[in-house]
């Protein structure tokens, strides 16, 4: 997706609340001249446009706020109007206006806030002639009861960056479905056959987020690469008493409350929320979105329970965008990938398949399940298959193996 559709979808809605400590207004900053112009190779209206859209907080937390705010105005500079103006003249009197309209765009977005932190989100874009107009991101992160700027070795141990870039370069590659000794030049577009970890960095609720921005690694042409890595994979170099130790710790599930796990890969991204709604009862919501950049002929999801057997655990089910939503409880044949035939299955599996499944297109599934009794914890394994000419291609690329002999994402709730 090119950066100009990205800022269609980046538009946020009037107000928004993140968790229960902040209250997000989005205001929007407009500069726009034209004016007629010719030259003896051209003539026309020549235009410049500059537009800024920014967060405005409202939180109960005064030091939050006042933090947030703060980095938000560093960023966003001054507001003044007639710089399009003065910008058009000039270019009129040096004789490089021109009927393609230049302008710039800004973003900034408020990516996440932790217990200990916040991070900014600066997406950039502009255009005055050329080929094509230049794009960036920059992630800035925050100490939560300073305002003080966070650099990345006040996240992660001494020496990190060996370690760091090798647990990166292992998740990069398992999302993009590339064996360790694939060539990153050949199958991904990059460079150089050498793995380069992203300075662009910062602190997510769902994970550490790395952004490389327009040749830094690829050509212009392949867009931003944007890579997510799981904090529980990045428990060696995380310092122990750091900023974002507080990731790996392990917090249970009470009744009322609710988590949100996400995975994405080069085929599919999931959005899985998991409430508890009484001692033995969960609600669980899955958003499956085809993440190819087309159409697939067929679909399947899959969550499995390695726990539970029976199908009257199953108390309530539903599905948006599947075709059928099947429920298979323990000894139904199912297919095993590795024997490639039906075999007994070992605990419950719930099964969603999709014939058709468009390129972006959400697809849902709605459960709500019985735990066993006095349960200290709870185990569902997902993982997707998309049917393209008759291939079979599976995520996640690599994992641990279920009772398919396939590969899934493993979400472990303590209760």
């Amino acid at each position: 997706m090119n950066y100009l559709n990205t800022l269609l979808l980046i538009i946020l809605s009037n107000q928004l609340v993140m968790g229960s400590e902040l209250t997000i207004s989005q205001k929007k900053f407009e500069d726009k001249f034209c004016k007629e112009f010719q030259t003896e190779e051209e003539q026309g209206t020549f235009c410049m446009s500059n537009e800024i859209k920014y967060p405005v907080i409202k939180s109960k937390d005064k030091i939050l706020k006042s933090n947030i705010s703060k980095a938000i105005k560093e960023y966003l500079g001054k507001l003044k109007k007639g710089e399009s103006k003065k910008y058009v003249l000039e270019a009129i009197k040096d004789e490089f206006a021109s009927t393609m309209e230049h302008d710039e765009h800004k973003i900034i977005k408020i990516l996440s806030v932790t217990p200990k932190t916040f991070t900014l989100e600066v997406n950039k874009y502009g255009y005055t002639g050329g080929a094509h107009g230049n794009s960036h991101i920059e992630l800035i992160n925050y100490e939560r009861a300073t305002g003080k700027r966070l650099t990345i070795y006040d996240l992660f141990i001494k020496n990190y960056k060996k370690k760091l870039t090798q647990i990166v370069e292992a998740e990069y590659r398992k999302q993009n479905h590339l064996d360790s000794t694939d060539n990153l030049i050949d199958r991904l577009g990059w460079f150089k056959n050498s793995f380069i970890l992203a300075e662009n960095i910062g602190i997510g609720k769902d994970g550490l987020h790395l952004e490389y921005n327009h040749y830094e690694i690829k050509p212009y042409s392949e867009g931003i690469t944007s890579l997510v890595i799981p904090y529980k994979l990045l428990k060696n170099v995380i310092e122990e008493k750091g900023t974002i130790s507080l990731f790996l710790k392990k917090s249970k599930l009470s009744v009322k409350s609710s988590k949100k796990y996400k995975f994405s890969d080069k085929l599919v991204d999931f959005e899985l929320k998991v409430k508890r709604i009484s001692k033995d009862k969960l609600e669980i919501n899955l958003i499956a979105k085809n993440h190819k950049d087309k159409d697939t002929s067929r679909g399947r999801v899959s969550l499995s329970f390695p726990q539970l057997t029976e199908e009257e655990v199953i108390l309530n089910k539903s599905s948006k965008g599947f075709k059928k939503l099947l429920i298979y409880p323990k000894n139904s044949y199912i297919y095993n990938f590795k024997s490639k035939k039906n075999k007994k299955s070992n605990y419950l599996l719930v099964e969603a398949e999709a014939k058709a499944w468009k390129e972006n297109e959400e697809k849902i599934i709605k459960i709500k399940v019985k735990i066993p009794k006095d349960s200290k914890n709870f185990n569902i394994n997902l993982r997707a298959i998309i049917i393209e000419n008759k291939k079979i291609l599976r995520t996640p690329f690599e994992g641990k193996k279920g009772q398919q002999d396939a590969a899934n994402y493993i979400i472990k709730i303590d209760l």
